[in-house]
């Protein structure tokens, strides 16, 4: 069974992800298995960021900036935090939080 075979995708969307100060522009892949963000090749910070489902611990919403309602925190098991600009947030929050149930 190939790794595509394997990890059926869900959900393949444009996204940012705040690496420091950087807003790293990319895709945001969520399979069955895991979270794939995958930067474009313009950025400074190239390295793509791979999360699993089983490692996450909490799933919610963020303001970026404070105020913009577009964005999505992830926060694993081992306590770091991912913070991303998402389109159609709530989407995601709601089905990333049914795969933590079951």
């Amino acid at each position: 069974m190939t790794t595509q075979e394997a990890n059926q995708e869900q959900f393949n969307v444009t996204a940012n992800l705040f690496r420091g100060l950087e807003s790293v522009g990319g895709k945001l892949k969520i399979t069955d298995k895991e979270i794939i963000f995958t930067p474009h090749k313009i950025n400074a910070q190239k390295n793509p960021l791979s999360i699993k489902i089983n490692d996450i611990k909490e799933v919610g919403k963020r303001n970026t900036f404070y105020i913009v309602p577009n964005g999505l925190a992830i926060v694993v098991k081992s306590g770091e935090e991912y913070k991303f600009v998402v389109n159609n947030r709530q989407k995601i929050i709601t089905h990333l939080n049914e795969q933590l149930v079951e």
